[in-house]
């Protein structure tokens, strides 16, 4: 019974905290006003909720202080991800070997992988295309003469050491 009582808290304190999380979004997205506020916390606690159904409180749990330091270091990357495109597009001679590469991956499959596959695609020069079920991702890459493979598992330790293995919203 204990169990069963521990596990209701853990899923309403996820919900509250996801709901939270998504009410600020919003605000941020949409502003501060009466109207947008009352919108925002229904849109917000049904998010929360279907976010449950998605992903169950604990199934990828993350470490705050890793986090943090990941989405500085993401904010970074978006701004040298800039740079280079703007480079490439202003240097058309530019010498490229777009293709494809495979990446093998670590992480076990599901929400882990996924998570990983979605952070890469916002990586500059690559854009995971699909796994084979197994450890292996195509990736598509802007010039197959880079070390693309090695940058993948650097990012992928990084997302590895931002996931946590106890329970979490």
């Amino acid at each position: 019974m204990t169990g069963a009582v521990t596990q209701e808290r853990g899923t309403a304190t996820a919900l509250l905290l996801r709901a939270a999380l998504y009410f600020v979004f919003w605000v941020v997205l949409a502003g501060a006003g009466l109207k947008d506020l009352a919108a925002g916390l229904v849109t917000a606690v049904i998010a929360a909720w279907i976010s449950l159904r998605l992903m169950p409180a604990g199934e990828l749990a993350a470490k705050p202080g890793p986090v943090l330091a990941l989405f500085v270091r993401f904010l970074w990357q978006s701004v040298v991800a800039g740079v280079t495109v703007a480079r490439i597009a202003l240097t058309p001679g530019m010498p490229l070997k777009p293709g494809m590469v495979e990446y093998r991956s670590s992480l076990p499959p599901g929400n882990r992988r996924f998570l990983f596959m979605t952070y890469a695609s916002l990586l500059p020069g690559t854009l995971p295309t699909g796994t084979d079920g197994t450890d292996l991702i195509e990736v598509h890459v802007l010039d197959v003469d880079q070390p693309v493979a090695a940058q993948l598992a650097v990012e992928e330790a990084r997302i590895a050491g931002v996931l946590a293995d106890g329970a979490a919203p």
